[in-house]
């Protein structure tokens, strides 16, 4: 063992005093003050290639004897690899040091932890890439909960957006970048779930990755598309980290996010709208209109409020594309989609779901009455039309709009989202089924989704 340890002992390469090799990697650094610092240089594979004799006073042990051991060994809690147990040094992105219990025998007489605040940094010495390893002896009463007060302390100051929540994913803390990025207070942020700033547009499968990650004591790096408090759209870099206790438990989450470059901002921030609008209309798609539906759940639920979901098919559209052409059928969903944008609040919801398919969410409204005056809106306007210009024979001409409407309303015809679709669309099919052009309410008695569908083909 003695023999494989030296045949992996770096050479400096003309390096004449140990003492080059104290040189802090930051002008920061905590340890860079002391007269005699404890510092040990590892090389790539975790080897002690120098050892100060401050290390050996602390370990109480002969420093040279320590120059070939694996510094694993000795301090089992470094985080030096993922496997390593007791990965406590999560946070040393936002810090640059941090307290870890490190079990070494024989250093207090009332048994063998004895706290010791460790910095880890990354150095090149003549090319080669080496860590060093700073140590410096801290209470022994310290315990995990101070150090994350530590870090809540050191946050503070941080550029980056630091947010620890719990193991449930409740929020404990939130810095001063983190208020300015999304809008949300400390107040506000404090108590909630983690997931306050998500923004839908992430699918399940992002999200379990993630959790089996930190599950496993991983860390977790990805491109964050988040939605602050005035519903804009943000793009940051984030990476979390479980923070362990000296038992092994992980007892919090520790995520830092930094916002992008505005021009890579920029351009995601077009792929987005590419991904979510409909490249004809403007409106959105399914994809975005599925994410508003299950915001305006979570929001009714809260406030024990009601919301309509409104199904919008238009009449004899396939006879205007071959009376017309397909660039007339353009025309008229362009349209309609401007017609229902108009008829509608800010807040509310215009979707295009393909085809000659349209979507709403009416937010806010309870009865059947509330909804009628917006359903009447659409039609009367619909009923102007579109205006189309034939480029062959250079006419001009009006094409009628006619369309069947079918709504629900949340919560009495459903209380999910695939119910409320589900809802909406036999009511829209009930409607143009019987009359067309006009709307039509959901009742037990519109036909179920199979027969819909067998009609359909």
């Amino acid at each position: 063992m003695e023999a494989a340890h030296n045949a992996r002992e770096p050479r400096f390469g003309g390096i004449d005093s140990p003492s080059r090799l104290l040189r802090p990697a930051h002008p920061d650094d905590a340890f860079a003050s002391a007269g005699d610092p404890a510092v040990a240089i590892l090389d790539q594979h975790g080897v002690v290639a120098y050892c100060s004799a401050s290390v050996g006073e602390l370990l109480k042990r002969d420093s040279q004897e320590l120059i070939g051991r694996e510094a694993s060994h000795l301090f089992p809690e470094l985080p030096l690899n993922k496997q390593t147990p007791g990965y406590n040094l999560a946070f040393a992105a936002f810090w640059g040091s941090a307290v870890v219990w490190l079990e070494v025998e024989g250093l207090t007489p009332e048994g063998r932890f004895v706290p010791l605040e460790a910095s880890l940094k990354r150095i090149s010495l003549d090319g080669c890439p080496f860590i060093m390893l700073g140590l410096r002896p801290q209470d022994a009463d310290t315990h995990p909960n101070g150090q994350l007060s530590r870090l809540e302390a050191s946050a503070e100051t941080s550029l980056d957006a630091i947010m620890i929540s719990d193991t449930d994913g409740i929020i404990r803390y939130v810095n001063p970048a983190f208020e300015q990025m999304t809008g949300y207070s400390r107040e506000e942020a404090v108590g909630q779930q983690s997931s306050l700033l998500k923004s839908g547009f992430h699918d399940a499968v992002f999200y379990e990755k993630l959790w089996s990650a930190l599950r496993l004591g991983q860390d977790f790096r990805a491109l964050f598309a988040n939605r602050r408090k005035n519903g804009e759209v943000f793009f940051e870099e984030k990476h979390i980290r479980p923070f362990i206790d000296e038992n092994g438990n992980i007892v919090s989450y520790v995520a830092s996010g930094r916002i992008v470059s505005d021009t890579l901002q920029e351009t995601l921030l077009r792929l987005q709208h590419q991904a979510y609008h409909d490249a004809l209309t403007g409106l959105p798609n399914r994809n975005l209109f599925m994410d508003r539906l299950g915001q305006a759940l979570s929001r009714a639920t809260r406030h024990n409020e009601g919301f309509a979901v409104v199904y919008i098919d238009l009449d004899d559209f396939k006879e205007i594309n071959d009376r017309h052409g397909h660039a007339a059928g353009d025309t008229v969903l362009c349209a309609t989609a401007r017609c229902l944008v108009s008829c509608i609040r800010e807040e509310d919801t215009a979707a295009r779901l393909g085809g000659d398919e349209f979507a709403l969410i009416l937010l806010d409204v309870a009865r059947h009455k509330d909804v009628e005056i917006v359903l009447e809106k659409v039609l009367a306007t619909l009923a102007h039309g579109a205006c189309h210009r034939d480029h062959e024979s250079d006419e001009e001409a009006r094409i009628p709009i006619r369309a069947s409407i079918g709504t629900c309303l949340f919560p009495l015809d459903g209380r999910d989202a695939e119910t409320l679709m589900c809802h909406a669309d036999s009511a829209m099919y009930r409607q143009k089924s019987s009359h067309g052009q006009g709307f039509h309410f959901y009742s037990e008695t519109d036909p179920p989704r199979a027969e819909k569908q067998a009609r359909r083909q």
